[in-house]
């Protein structure tokens, strides 16, 4: 498949987006541990099983070490980030986290040297805009504003920030540890194997407080949970592929439209219109796609 680093990017854009979406449906029949959990277990398998089709030698200690971090990073990301919905102003905690998730990364890439030319720049500052559009709730008419709880706006704005710093940070280190000589299957079980991690210590916390811990895990959520560890392992592997082939700065930017896929999925399986504001995130994502590539093929 020669997709280059863009296109392997814009795969892991879909193939996260759709995880999130069926990691959403588990989360809402299963609750939000067990679907955690199920889903980077199955993830983790997932992983494990790509090795002896990769065919890799063994990864070096720093490059384990970076795809571990980046890995525990990530799932802090996804843990601030249901903080952050559950408590915050939902129009505010999608969008700025998104944004906080590809912006930090891509500067970092360009500071270091990542060629940019117009065309490319541009098409980078419209799908980071895509990120924020697509990601912005629906509001119909008569739909009151989700209020914020007193007092919790700097609370708010820290699991907001903890988010993106968290997804930022998975970006980052999946790209040093590739650098630093991980390989590809390598860095994917390090980063499932870490993201497990704190998924079961997410899941055994409460119990070893001695706080009852709720289950109601059926068929349909276990294949559920099934499908969103593969989605999320799938657009692990694409990512990482991705860093290898381009520039970090080009490949977070297109990896971050993963919501564009969520919203199409719901569209097609849930029957969920896709209203003028959804639209324009993805017509936005779509003409930010073409005008990297045609800005990484001018590059």
């Amino acid at each position: 498949m020669n997709l280059g680093g863009p296109g392997f990017a814009v795969l892991s854009a879909a193939t996260w987006g759709s995880g999130d979406f069926f990691g959403g449906l588990a989360s809402r029949l299963g609750g939000l541990r067990p679907t955690l959990v199920l889903s980077q277990l199955f993830g983790f398998v997932f992983a494990l099983s790509l090795l002896p089709l990769a065919n890799e030698g063994l990864p070096t200690t720093e490059g384990f070490a970076w795809a571990a971090a980046g890995g525990a990073a990530g799932l802090v990301g996804v843990g601030c980030l249901y903080l952050a919905l559950s408590a915050g102003t939902m129009g505010l905690v999608a969008p700025m986290t998104g944004l906080i998730a590809a912006a930090i990364p891509a500067t970092i890439g360009i500071v270091a040297g990542d060629p940019v030319g117009p065309l490319l720049l541009l098409g980078m500052v419209v799908a980071l805009a895509a990120v924020v559009v697509i990601s912005l709730p629906d509001r119909y008419a008569g739909t009151p504003r989700t209020p914020v709880r007193q007092g919790s706006r700097v609370r708010e704005w820290a699991l907001i920030v903890g988010s993106g710093l968290g997804f930022a940070g998975f970006y980052l280190m999946v790209d040093h540890a590739h650098e630093a000589g991980s390989g590809t299957a390598w860095t994917l079980v390090g980063v499932r194997l870490a993201s497990t991690t704190v998924a079961l210590a997410l899941l055994l916390g409460p119990a070893l407080a001695r706080r009852p811990v709720g289950f109601r895990v059926s068929r349909k959520v276990v294949g559920l949970t099934c499908l969103t560890g593969l989605g999320d392992t799938g657009g692990n592997v694409f990512y990482i592929i991705a860093t290898g082939l381009g520039s970090l700065s080009v490949t977070v930017v297109l990896a971050s439209l993963y919501p564009v896929s969520t919203a199409l999925w719901a569209r097609v399986v849930l029957r969920e219109r896709l209203t003028r504001t959804r639209l324009a995130g993805v017509m936005l994502a779509v003409t930010g796609a073409l005008l990297i590539s045609a800005g990484s093929a001018a590059a």
